[in-house]
């Protein structure tokens, strides 16, 4: 319905991607894993940091009908290793950074999937792509992601498609979303947070995302004041990080006058932090 509206800002490589290019590349990444014989339905899963990529593999798995099991970048070699073989992903996408890790694992192990090594912002997709896609149910398995593995084995939770939008979909409610709402979002795409609230949500309320690698206290606010976000998408540790950042210029201050943050049930702020945030940078906490 609205093809040419942006859906993801990728600012390091200064790339922008709309509705209509981001369906072609999902239509385009299913016609990759069919190509490597891959059947929808099966897993696949990407050890990347945030960028086009990680974006590309996380919603064009699911879009084509297969499982995405994201591969959190913290987390230790005896996690990977159960993770990896447990989840039965059929291919990896990965930097050249991690190749030699997932290769001693699956030395290890015995795993039989494949490493597909591609660039933070960009997977070379085939020429060719298919002509229809596999009928997705809202019960089907749309996502497989593993607990830390802190206290014992990771556990693995199986996500269909009506929990995914569901949580998209409640996010928007709550922040009262719409396709004039972009948020800015550093959070990774392999925790739900990054997923449900910062990429699932404006995909369904139609409105977009700035996603930077990572977050950088110094690269905060210029992206502010540069992309324009309405919304604000944080964890209380980055919140601090701002608060004993440097201070904001007159442009940025600016930008914040019409941005907004919500609180996280599950990690609240002390109300003294949120009536200092909201006093230093300008910035309303939705409830």
């Amino acid at each position: 319905t609205q093809p040419t509206e942006p859906f993801l800002i990728a600012p390091e490589p200064g790339i922008a991607i709309d509705y209509a290019t981001l369906r072609a590349n999902c239509i385009a990444f299913a016609g990759l894993l069919r190509g490597q014989g891959i059947s929808p339905g099966a897993t696949v899963s990407f050890m990347l940091e945030n960028g086009l990529s990680a974006a590309t593999v996380f919603l064009g798995a699911m879009y084509g009908g297969f499982v995405v099991s994201p591969i959190n970048l913290l987390a230790q070699d005896a996690q990977l290793e159960y993770t990896l073989t447990h989840s039965e992903a059929r291919l990896v996408f990965a930097t050249a950074a991690n190749r030699e890790r997932l290769e001693a694992i699956q030395r290890r192990t015995g795993a039989t999937f494949e490493i597909r090594i591609v660039d933070v912002d960009g997977i070379e997709m085939p020429a060719a792509t298919p002509q229809r896609l596999e009928l997705v149910g809202a019960g089907d398995p749309a996502m497989l992601m593993y607990t830390s593995g802190t206290t014992g084995t990771p556990k693995g939770a199986l996500l269909s498609h009506a929990n995914m939008l569901a949580a998209g979909r409640a996010v928007a409610r709550s922040l009262e979303l719409d396709a004039s709402d972009r948020v800015l979002s550093s959070l990774p795409l392999y925790h739900i947070n990054g997923q449900c609230i910062a990429t699932v949500a404006p995909l369904v309320s139609g409105g977009s995302i700035v996603m930077p690698h990572r977050f950088s206290v110094s690269q905060w606010w210029p992206l502010v004041a540069q992309q324009r976000p309405t919304w604000l998408n944080m964890v209380p540790t980055i919140i601090a990080y701002l608060l004993n950042g440097p201070a904001t210029t007159p442009e940025q201050a600016a930008a914040c006058a019409h941005v907004r943050f919500g609180r996280s049930a599950s990690a609240p702020l002390p109300p003294e932090q949120h009536r200092a945030f909201e006093q230093r940078f300008g910035i309303s906490v939705v409830e």
